[in-house]
């Protein structure tokens, strides 16, 4: 299926960024009070995906402020892939349409500060994904990557295993993946 979206959004002077991001399954948040971090409600559906290219729509709300946001990642290798992002707004977020088949993903994604600049992104889902909870790393290199100790209380690793485009699109695929790594 070639991908036919057209969407009227100006990348231009948006260059493409490398994100480079390790994946964890967390198992037991119990030990976290998640109401010292900083949080957004995400809100995601997928317009297109294929073996190269993912292609999404996002809102982000914050202290009830909503953002939104259309991205474009390609290129996937391991733990790597290419980014591109833009703001949209709300009416061209309204005018993207999702694939009949694409589970919307909703989650709230908690901030936790690591050692010096990096960030765990803490993704605590909802719905249909309700008691999943995914943490995330982006670093700078693949070698800061793999270098960097871990908290302990991140379960098995993720970043190739499956992906939240996965999770819309293959929805009980990805239910099975995910009981055979909670269970």
């Amino acid at each position: 299926m070639a991908f036919s979206h057209t969407l009227s959004v100006n990348f231009k002077n948006k260059g493409v960024k490398m994100e480079i991001e390790r994946k964890f399954l967390v198992k037991d948040i119990s030990k976290i009070n998640l109401k010292d971090y900083k949080n957004k409600q995400i809100i995601q559906d997928y317009l297109y995906n294929d073996k190269f290219t993912v292609v999404r729509k996002r809102k982000i709300i914050v202290d009830n402020i909503s953002k939104y946001k259309y991205t474009i990642k390609t290129g996937k290798t391991s733990i790597s892939v290419n980014e591109i992002e833009k703001d949209i707004t709300e009416e061209e977020y309204n005018n993207l349409q999702t694939q009949e088949k694409n589970v919307q993903i909703n989650k709230t994604r908690y901030i936790i500060p690591y050692k010096g600049n990096l960030k765990i992104e803490l993704d605590v889902f909802h719905g249909v994904y309700e008691g999943i909870v995914f943490a995330e790393i982006e670093f700078e290199s693949e070698e800061q990557a793999y270098n960097t100790i871990l908290p302990d209380w991140f379960d098995e690793e993720i970043s190739t295993t499956i992906t939240n485009s996965d999770m819309a699109f293959n929805y009980e695929k990805s239910i099975n993946i995910l009981n055979n790594l909670i269970n």
